[in-house]
């Protein structure tokens, strides 16, 4: 499949399906989409990257080898789109020993970031909880990151602090 192509046919869920099942579990057809998100003119990247957060809930080893990359690189992207696709695939990995802190202070920037979107917000949320069970001296910083939010944030940022909030024990 030539994933350029498919991509600008339309940016919908049954195309970003279609193109995760073309993949299937085959690393160097994902590979494909790693450079589009990464090479691509606009609008290829942030459709790309829906791939990667699909791929990450059917495949989730084809994403592993590229956890450090999109680390390093999700603050440089300025498509919200791109940076919560990327976010929401890190929810579903481990993160690398040598990542963790950097992980932990970018989603920590993104959480307290007032220009950032929620969902962002939410899913650098749901990153640090995740990594809260290896840094539980973290919980009583995630508490009061969600405490100062609180009263800034929507409805959506609300639900996922309950859920994170009980998840880490409180």
């Amino acid at each position: 499949m030539n994933y350029e192509e498919q991509l600008l046919v339309e940016h919908s869920r049954n195309n970003t399906d279609l193109i995760t099942k073309a993949i299937g579990g085959n690393a160097k057809e994902f590979k494909k989409i790693i450079d589009i998100i990464y090479n691509g003119k606009a609008p290829l990247p942030q459709r790309a990257s829906w791939i990667i957060s699909s791929v990450s809930e059917k495949h989730p080893e084809l994403v592993t080898p590229y956890v450090p990359l999109l680390i390093d690189s999700v603050k440089n992207f300025k498509i919200d789109g791109i940076k919560r696709n990327i976010q929401n695939a890190l929810t579903k990995q481990s993160i690398p020993e040598d990542y963790q802190a950097k992980t932990i202070d970018i989603c920590f920037e993104f959480m307290l970031d007032p220009k950032e979107t929620v969902a962002v917000k939410v899913l650098s949320m749901q990153i640090i909880a995740n990594l809260c069970k290896v840094y539980t001296e973290l919980i009583p910083e995630l508490k009061a990151a969600i405490d100062d939010q609180l009263p800034k944030t929507t409805a959506a940022f609300h639900a996922r602090a309950r859920h994170v909030l009980k998840e880490i024990g409180n």
